[in-house]
């Protein structure tokens, strides 16, 4: 079976314990994300694996908008239900792969990735 298709298979099972999990959901890194950004509330966030939709919701007040990627349907769907129950509207989600990014370059001002890497099969 393809990596990618398992990961999915994974990811789809535990979806919704993303959000509420609290290495995810209570990480002191999010605060130190928006300290360090330099943000001035016209930018386009791409925010890579979002999984429970913690770091995109954490911007989401503070940019233009969000763009949320994920492999996994599912982990959108509950990131969506998450953020959306936090009142931030200006977030578009799509399905995808962190190695072969859907968009062109030079798309957004800044790109996060919050503990994700590790699941990847070519991380570089």
């Amino acid at each position: 079976m393809n990596i990618k298709k398992a990961v999915q298979q994974q990811f789809s099972k535990s979806a919704e314990s993303y959000v509420h999990s609290p290495i995810h959901k209570d990480g002191k890194d999010l605060n130190k994300l928006l300290e360090i950004a330099t943000i001035s509330g016209d930018e386009l966030l791409l925010d890579v694996a979002t999984g429970g939709g913690h770091t995109a919701n954490a911007f989401a007040p503070h940019v233009k908008k969000v763009t949320a990627l994920d492999l996994t349907r599912e982990r959108l769907d509950s990131a969506q239900t998450f953020i959306k129950n936090n009142r931030n509207e200006n977030v578009e989600y799509i399905e995808g792969d962190a190695e072969h990014l859907p968009f062109s370059n030079d798309v957004f001002d800044l790109v996060t990735c919050r503990i994700a890497p590790h699941h990847f099969p070519n991380v570089q």
